[in-house]
């Protein structure tokens, strides 16, 4: 009976991320990052604290082997030269040198994680994961995808809420001079 149950949830799970990963939509949802910054912070460190918290263990390993990290909207960038994809967990992620539009992917992943929190494994970063690995394997043995990689939805979603963040631009902080403002000098406006 217990072979037959771990088989069964076997077999559901295996359907889930089939489907996940052949979902196509005509236009892929776009999770927008909380207005406040405070806001987008308080949900990644409870709501979404499981990607948050591997994704600090990542950082930390990878701060350790010498890389330092950028600030790439509200979250950390490791810039590795010679990589050419992506890896997101929560705030932190890695992307190659120079690419804005990996950046901006996978911090379309950091605004999805704000939104999906503990299902956000289950849901995109395992699904994301697997597919990744098998348009590497496949593109190894001389078959080339037969999809773009953005089709699915999960993709295509983290690239649209990325884009749109950055379309965005996070206004300055209120406490800052504006670049006309002469040192010292109050603001007439307030």
């Amino acid at each position: 009976m217990t072979v037959l149950l771990s088989l069964a949830g076997y077999a559901t799970v295996s359907a889930v991320l089939y489907a996940l990963l052949r979902i196509r939509c005509r236009r892929d949802p776009v999770f927008r990052a909380p207005r406040r910054r405070w806001a987008f912070y308080l949900l990644s460190f409870t709501w979404g604290a499981p990607a948050v918290l591997s994704g600090a263990a990542a950082a930390l390993f990878i701060r350790i082997g010498g890389r330092k990290p950028v600030k790439f909207g509200w979250g950390w960038s490791f810039d590795i030269p010679g990589v050419g994809w992506g890896l997101s967990l929560g705030l932190f992620f890695i992307a190659p040198e120079g690419d804005e539009r990996i950046r901006m992917h996978e911090y379309g992943h950091a605004i999805q994680n704000v939104y999906l929190g503990p299902f956000m494994p289950a849901v995109i970063l395992i699904p994301s994961y697997v597919r990744f690995w098998f348009r590497a394997i496949r593109e190894k043995r001389g078959r080339p995808p037969t999809a773009d990689y953005e089709s699915v939805w999960f993709e295509g979603s983290a690239t649209r809420s990325g884009e749109e963040f950055a379309k965005r631009a996070v206004p300055p902080d209120e406490g800052r001079k504006s670049a006309t403002q002469k040192p010292g000098v109050a603001s007439k406006n307030p």
